[in-house]
């Protein structure tokens, strides 16, 4: 196999490759002897029809197949051989192919541009030194607690600040309209001191025994970030 590669630019590549006539015409050969097998003609059984009225009968299909047979592995042999990866797959043009003839064809690709990374050995790198804030510290440990820390029942005491409580709730919310709406919860759990929670609903909860009901009132602000209670 005769190959040439020319360079169009620095990324623009052309490789124009011959295959020998010998290759060619033994990839014929063994494709007419496949058709042969399955081509039903006319006047012949099945599997002896003659490799020259094969040939005539099938000449475009079989020099289809044997295009698409040997010039993708001519490629990859050609560019295996230079160490070269192109970034898409090849553009294969100016086929000519013919029995008894070499096949030829060009495959224009494109690669990575050539990187000069310059003197890069006068480069001077500074380590800067970390300083950590004790505060900081102090926060992230915290962080680290709080998300370790284990839940323990306590039932022998009121609610305080800081708990976390697991309670039914009923919440009844009067718009400007003064039309109010009702909705109810399950085992919701809320911590007591939670910025999310509206003014005065902490201290309503606050001092509270399990099992113990109580209804209150709650204005939450007009920036309240949950919309529909935002106002009520």
């Amino acid at each position: 196999m005769k190959t040439e590669f020319i360079d169009v630019s620095d990324t623009q590549k052309n490789l124009v490759v011959e295959i020998d006539s010998t290759v060619v015409d033994a990839e014929i050969d063994k494709i007419a002897r496949d058709y042969g097998k399955a081509a039903r003609i006319p006047g012949f059984r099945p599997g002896k029809v003659p490799s020259k009225v094969v040939r005539q009968r099938f000449r475009d299909q079989i020099l289809h197949d044997v295009v698409h047979g040997l010039i993708p592995r001519a490629v990859d042999e050609a560019l295996r051989d230079r160490g070269i990866e192109p970034v898409d797959t090849p553009d294969i043009k100016d086929v000519v192919v013919e029995e008894g003839q070499p096949l030829k064809f060009t495959a224009s690709f494109e690669t990575v541009p050539p990187i000069d990374p310059g003197d890069y050995s006068t480069i001077t790198l500074k380590n800067p030194t970390a300083t950590v804030d004790e505060a900081a510290v102090d926060e992230a440990l915290k962080g680290l607690q709080e998300r370790s820390a284990r839940y323990e029942s306590v039932e022998d005491r009121p609610v305080e600040m800081g708990d976390s409580v697991q309670l039914d709730l009923e919440r009844t919310a009067v718009g400007e309209n003064g039309e109010a709406q009702t909705d109810r919860h399950d085992s919701v759990t809320v911590d007591l001191g939670a910025a999310a929670n509206p003014p005065g609903f902490d201290e309503a909860l606050a001092g509270m025994n399990v099992g113990e009901r109580k209804s209150f009132d709650v204005n939450y602000p007009k920036d309240y970030p949950i919309t529909e209670l935002a106002g009520t």
